[in-house]
């Protein structure tokens, strides 16, 4: 699960954003979409900006699943346990990628935690 982080400058510039674990908050904190994000679908994948800091963003196909989730509040723990019935993977490749999933998202401003 990847999601890149892009800076609107006169060309494109591509980086990854990569954000450690030891940010997220305990396992019951609930996470939000920010209401501020723009977004639209791009085949698979979901684009969106965050017009404050002219930064766009483009979501892999699950990265946009748990975007598409957080149009209301889940906690971690709900949105691994949607995901490991929704997808073939194991209990902890999907804690770690949902955390760090989750960690990009708060970091990036696109998602809030309540």
């Amino acid at each position: 699960m990847t999601v890149n982080s892009n800076r609107r400058t006169a060309g494109p510039s591509r980086r990854k954003a990569v954000i450690s674990a030891s940010i997220r908050q305990d396992r019951t904190t609930k996470y939000v979409r920010n209401s501020k994000t723009i977004s639209g679908r791009l085949h698979d994948e979901l684009v969106m900006m965050d017009p404050e800091k002219g930064k766009y963003f483009a979501l892999n196909p699950v990265a946009t699943r748990i975007w598409d989730l957080l149009e209301k509040p889940y906690d971690e723990n709900e949105l691994r346990n949607i995901l490991m019935d929704e997808y073939e993977v194991s209990p902890e490749q999907c804690r770690k990628e949902v955390g760090e999933v989750l960690d990009e998202m708060v970091q990036l401003g696109i998602v809030l935690e309540e």
